[in-house]
């Protein structure tokens, strides 16, 4: 399995957050978060729902063979948290 991010992907400044496995080659979407970025909140407070994102996949047994981001600093935190 594997994550991957796409950040800013609309003007209404929300992050969108897919995680995609992979089946014998083939992609697939796992889960989605839409996260609201209105510039008031701070890397922390992203972090933090990254990191509840994470863990409820987690739970669930998904434990991803890498990560791949844009060098975002609450991206990288919630996966070294996880």
């Amino acid at each position: 399995m594997f994550i991957y991010f796409l950040d800013n992907t609309n003007n209404l400044r929300f992050e969108l957050y897919v995680i995609h496995i992979q089946v014998d080659g083939t992609g697939f979407p796992l889960a989605y978060l839409f996260l609201e970025n209105n510039s008031n909140c701070g890397n922390g407070i992203r972090t933090g729902i990254i990191i509840d994102f994470f863990l409820q996949l987690k739970i669930r047994g998904l434990e991803p063979e890498f990560f791949l981001t844009d060098k975002d600093f609450a991206q990288i935190s919630a996966a070294r948290f996880i």
